[in-house]
C-alpha cells in the first residue's frame, strides 16, 4: 500500500507520517528532510534555501526532489510519504490531508523549534507565523510556475481530510488506521 500525507506546515505530517509507518511496520519517507537536506548541501537555511530556488529556477531543485518521490511511487509499494505534492506524484496512492487552524499550526511550528523545524530557531510566535506564510506564498507560487497547480492543498486533491486542530499525534494516526481499514475491506485485501 502506498500512503500520501500532505497539508500545510504545522499540521503534524511529519509525526503522523512516522508513526504511522511504524504501525505498519513500513518505509517513511519526508518530502520536509529532502527539502532540508539539499538546502544543508547549499549551506543554506530552508528559508535562505526557498528565497534561493524562487531566484535561480535553472536550479531545478524541486524538480529533483519530485522526480525521486514520483520514481518511489512507480518503484516501491508499502511507504508512507509526507509531502506537500506526494498526492500528485504518487496518483495511485491513498491520499491523506491534515489540516488545522493557522494559529495551532503556527503554536506547532514555534513549540518544535528545537527539533530541527525550519530556520525559526529564536522567533516569536510572529515573526514564525510571517515566515511560515511566506514560505507556504513561495512554495506555492514555484508550484504553479512548474506545474500549474493553483492550490496544492486543495481538499479535492486528497481521499481522507482530518482537522488535527483539537486531535493529539495517537487520534490523528488512529483516525488513518481506521480509514485504511475501510480501503482495505473495501478492496478486498
Amino acid at each position: 500500500m502506498k500512503i500520501t500525507i500532505g497539508g500545510p506546515p504545522g499540521t503534524g505530517k511529519s509525526t503522523a507520517g512516522r508513526k504511522l509507518a511504524k504501525i505498519l511496520n513500513y518505509e517513511f519517507i519526508s518530502g520536509g528532510d529532502m527539502f532540508r537536506k539539499v538546502a544543508a548541501q547549499h549551506g543554506m537555511t530552508m528559508e535562505e534555501f526557498d528565497a534561493y530556488t524562487k531566484e535561480h529556477s535553472e536550479a531545478r531543485v524541486d524538480e529533483e526532489i519530485d522526480s525521486y518521490q514520483e520514481q518511489l511511487g512507480k518503484t516501491k509499494d508499502n511507504f508512507v510519504l509526507e509531502s506537500r505534492l506526494a498526492w500528485y506524484f504518487v496518483p495511485d496512492s491513498i491520499k491523506i490531508k491534515l489540516t488545522a487552524s493557522e494559529d495551532v499550526r503556527i503554536q506547532r511550528i514555534v513549540d518544535s523549534k528545537g527539533e530541527k523545524r525550519l530556520a525559526y530557531k529564536k522567533d516569536s510566535y510572529e515573526e514564525t507565523r510571517r515566515k511560515t506564510k511566506e514560505r507556504e506564498k513561495v512554495h506555492q507560487q514555484r508550484i504553479y510556475e512548474i506545474y500549474g497547480i493553483k492550490d496544492i492543498v486543495a481538499d479535492e486533491h486528497f481521499d481522507l481530510v482530518i482537522d488535527t486542530t483539537n486531535l493529539n499525534k495517537e487520534e490523528v494516526v488512529d483516525a488513518i488506521l481506521k480509514y485504511l481499514e475501510k480501503v482495505k475491506e473495501k478492496s478486498g485485501k
